[in-house]
C-alpha cells in the first residue's frame, strides 16, 4: 500500500522516490513555480508556498506548515506533524476557507495517521451520513415520460412526434418528490470518485454504505456546470457544507496533468495568504465594535501614481469609520522574525511599509509573523522602530501570533489587545529607536 509522504513547507526533507512519482511530482513544477519546488538528486525535496496535499495513483504527498523553525526541531517528527495538521484545519475553519466547523479532534488525526487527504474524506463522509440519516434530501424535479394515465400536463409537440398512432399513450410533463436529484447526483459520483483513493478502513466502509444508500441515485459524470445549478433552501440549506466539500474535491481535481487520470487531486493553499486573510477576519470581527473598519488587500494605489508604476497592495487597512482615515497598515509575513534569539526583520519588509506610510499616508505600521514554537518565550511587541520623517514620526511594530495554539480564540485576543494598544493615544513605547 502506497504510503503518504509528510514534508513542511519551506523545509528540506530526504525521501526515497521511484522514477514514476519523481516524474509526477516535477508535473506540478508548472503549478508551484520553479523556484518553490526543489528535487535534488539525491532525494532531497523542498516545496515552497503552498501548504495541503497532493494524490494520484502512484504518489500521495502532503505539505504542512511548519511550527518549529529548523533550528529548534524537537526531533519528534510524528507530534509536529499530528500538530501541524490540526493547525491547519484550525486555520481553514476559523478563516472562513472552510465551510464545515467541525475541526477534527487529536484522536480522529492520530486515527488517520496525520493524513489530509484522509481527513477530508472523512469530514465529508460523516456529515453526509448524518444528514441523511436524520433527513434524506428530496425535492421536487422536473420530469417527463410517455405514460398510458395522464398526470401533470401533456406536451403536444412530443405527444404528436411519439405517439400519432398510440392514442392510449400520453407524453407529459410533470413534478415529482423524488431523492434522485442533482445534489444527491453529485454526492454519489463523489463518494465513487473517493473510494478508488481511500486508504483507511473506516472511510472505506462508510463510503460503501453511503454509496449503497444511494443505489437508486442516478449515476452522473460531474462538470462544472453541475454544480453552478444547484440551488439551496431551507429544505437543503443543512446540506451545504457537505457540497461545499464535493465542490472542493472536484475543483482540486487535475485530470490534465497525468494523461486524464481523474483519480489525481490537490489541494493546495498558498500558505501566506491563508495567514493573512486569517488575521483579517480576526481583525474585521473584533475592530468593528471599535469603531473602525478594516478592508483586505485595499485600497490599491499605484506608487508613481503619474507613470502608474509601482502598485501597493497592503494585506490589511485599518480606518476610522467616520472619518475613514487611515489608522494602520498591517501585513502578514509567515517565517520567522527571530534569528539566534535576535528580531532581525527583512530589510525588504520594512521598505514596504515605508512606501505604503509614504503613499496612504499613515504613520503606524505592523509585520505580524506566527509564532514558532521556539520563540515562545519572546513577547509582543517583538520590535519598534522610530523613523523621523520631516516633522511626522513613522512607527513600524512587530509581533508574533501563536496560530498554533489548540484555542484559536486565545491568540485572537492577544492580537486584538496588542493591535488596539498601538492604536490607542498612547500608544507602545517603541524598544528600539532609529532615526
Amino acid at each position: 500500500m502506497l504510503r503518504t509522504l509528510t514534508v513542511f513547507e519551506d523545509r528540506y526533507s530526504q525521501h526515497d522516490l521511484t522514477d514514476k512519482q519523481r516524474k509526477e511530482l516535477l508535473s506540478l513544477e508548472s503549478l508551484w513555480g520553479r523556484q518553490n519546488l526543489v528535487l535534488s538528486a539525491d532525494g532531497r525535496l523542498l516545496l515552497r508556498k503552498y501548504v495541503g496535499f497532493i494524490a494520484t495513483p502512484s504518489l500521495q504527498i502532503q505539505i504542512l506548515p511548519k511550527i518549529y523553525d529548523d533550528v529548534a526541531l524537537t526531533g519528534d517528527t510524528e507530534d509536529e506533524k499530528q500538530r501541524a495538521v490540526g493547525m491547519l484545519f484550525r486555520l481553514l475553519v476559523s478563516s472562513g476557507y472552510l465551510s464545515v466547523k467541525d475541526v477534527p479532534d487529536p484522536q480522529v488525526i492520530a486515527s488517520m495517521n496525520g493524513d489530509l487527504l484522509e481527513i477530508f474524506i472523512y469530514l465529508f463522509i460523516k456529515r453526509f451520513l448524518e444528514l441523511y440519516h436524520k433527513q434524506i434530501h428530496r425535492q421536487y424535479e422536473e420530469m417527463e415520460d410517455n405514460v398510458t394515465m395522464i398526470k401533470g400536463r401533456i406536451l403536444f409537440q412530443q405527444q404528436l412526434l411519439r405517439n400519432g398512432a398510440f392514442k392510449h399513450k400520453h407524453y407529459v410533463q410533470y413534478q415529482e418528490f423524488t431523492d434522485n436529484n442533482l445534489l444527491n447526483q453529485i454526492f454519489k459520483a463523489t463518494m465513487l470518485s473517493l473510494r478508488t483513493l481511500a486508504r483507511n478502513e473506516d472511510n472505506k466502509k462508510k463510503l460503501n454504505t453511503a454509496i449503497t444508500l444511494l443505489e437508486d441515485i442516478s449515476t452522473i459524470r460531474l462538470t462544472e456546470t453541475l454544480f453552478r445549478q444547484v440551488r439551496f433552501s431551507r429544505l437543503n440549506e443543512a446540506y451545504r457544507p457537505v457540497f461545499q466539500l464535493a465542490k472542493l474535491f472536484y475543483y482540486n481535481r487535475q485530470p490534465g496533468m497525468h494523461q486524464g487520470d481523474e483519480r489525481t487531486f490537490t489541494f493546495l493553499v498558498p500558505l501566506n495568504q491563508l495567514f493573512e486573510y486569517l488575521l483579517y477576519q480576526w481583525l474585521q470581527e473584533g475592530l468593528s465594535s471599535e469603531g473602525l473598519r478594516v478592508t483586505y488587500q485595499k485600497p490599491q494605489y499605484f506608487l508613481d501614481d503619474g507613470s502608474k508604476t509601482f502598485l501597493l497592495k497592503p494585506d490589511i487597512v485599518i480606518r476610522d469609520e467616520a472619518s475613514s482615515n487611515i489608522r494602520m497598515i498591517v501585513d502578514a509575513k509567515y517565517k520567522n522574525p527571530i534569528s539566534d534569539s535576535e528580531v532581525r526583520l527583512s530589510e525588504s519588509d520594512v521598505y514596504q511599509l515605508l512606501a505604503y506610510a509614504v503613499r496612504y499616508q499613515c504613520n503606524q505600521l505592523c509585520l505580524v509573523y506566527p509564532k514558532f514554537r521556539g520563540n515562545q518565550s519572546k513577547d509582543n511587541p517583538l520590535a519598534s522602530y522610530r523613523i523621523t520623517n520631516g516633522s511626522e514620526i513613522i512607527r513600524i511594530y512587530a509581533i508574533h501570533v501563536d496560530i498554533a495554539s489548540d484555542n484559536l480564540d486565545l491568540a485572537k485576543d492577544e492580537l486584538l489587545k496588542t493591535l488596539c494598544a498601538t492604536l490607542s493615544k498612547t500608544g507602545i513605547e517603541p524598544k528600539r529607536e532609529t532615526i
